[in-house]
Formats: structure tokens, C-alpha cells, sequence
């Protein structure tokens, strides 16, 4: 392989050669880069391609974590749902057996929470 002349700054073709030996140095040098290219995407292939598969990985285990903390959350909100339900059932059955027990707890709850709220 012919090693590439430098070329003055200003100068149409290396030192004192014609013109077709300048295309053929050009030539030459694009054809190596090229190869050199083609080397790097071969040789970088399978550490994309192993990225690539990790990543996918990494998306469907992200994936599976939201689906199964969804269902949780779903399960948890409808049990609080329910506990909920159930406290305000009991408290109306309370208020209709007691009555008079019930107005003075709520009398009792309101000067407490007045208390609590005034001294702030």
C-alpha cells in the first residue's frame, strides 16, 4: 500500500505528481475508511444487540413491578372501600340504638376539636 503524500496548503496535487495519483491517494483513503467503518459496526453488532436485549429486559420487569403494585393497590383501595362502608354502617347503628350517647359524643368532640383548633 502507497503511503499518502502531504499536500502544501494551496497545492492542486501532492509534490510534483499528477492529478491521478492524487484521486488514487483520495481513493484509497476513503476505501480504508469505509473498511474501518465496517469493522466498528461489525465488532459493536453484538454489544448492541446484547444492550438492546437487556433493555427489553429491564422494560418487561418494570412492566410485570406496575402490574403487580396496580393489583395491590386495587385489592388494598377496595378492602379500605369496604372497612369504610362498614364503619359508617355501625356508627348509624349506634346513633339509632343511642341516641342521646351519640349527640353527647359529638358534643364532646366538637369543644375538644375547638380546643385543639383555637390554642393554634
Amino acid at each position: 500500500m502507497e503511503t499518502p503524500k502531504t499536500v502544501p496548503i494551496g497545492s492542486d496535487a501532492p509534490n510534483g505528481s499528477n492529478s491521478a495519483s492524487w484521486d488514487r491517494t483520495v481513493e484509497q483513503a476513503k476505501s480504508g475508511a469505509h473498511t474501518t467503518i465496517d469493522r466498528l459496526s461489525e465488532s459493536a453488532r453484538p454489544a448492541v444487540d446484547k444492550f438492546s436485549a437487556t433493555a427489553h429486559q429491564t422494560v418487561d420487569k418494570l412492566s410485570d413491578v406496575a402490574s403487580q403494585a396496580s393489583a395491590t393497590f386495587s385489592e388494598k383501595f377496595s378492602q379500605a372501600k369496604g372497612s369504610q362502608q362498614q364503619l359508617l354502617d355501625d356508627t348509624r347503628a349506634y346513633v339509632r340504638e343511642k341516641p342521646g350517647t351519640a349527640i353527647a359524643i359529638a358534643v364532646a368532640a366538637g369543644f375538644i376539636l375547638r380546643s385543639i383548633f383555637r390554642s393554634r
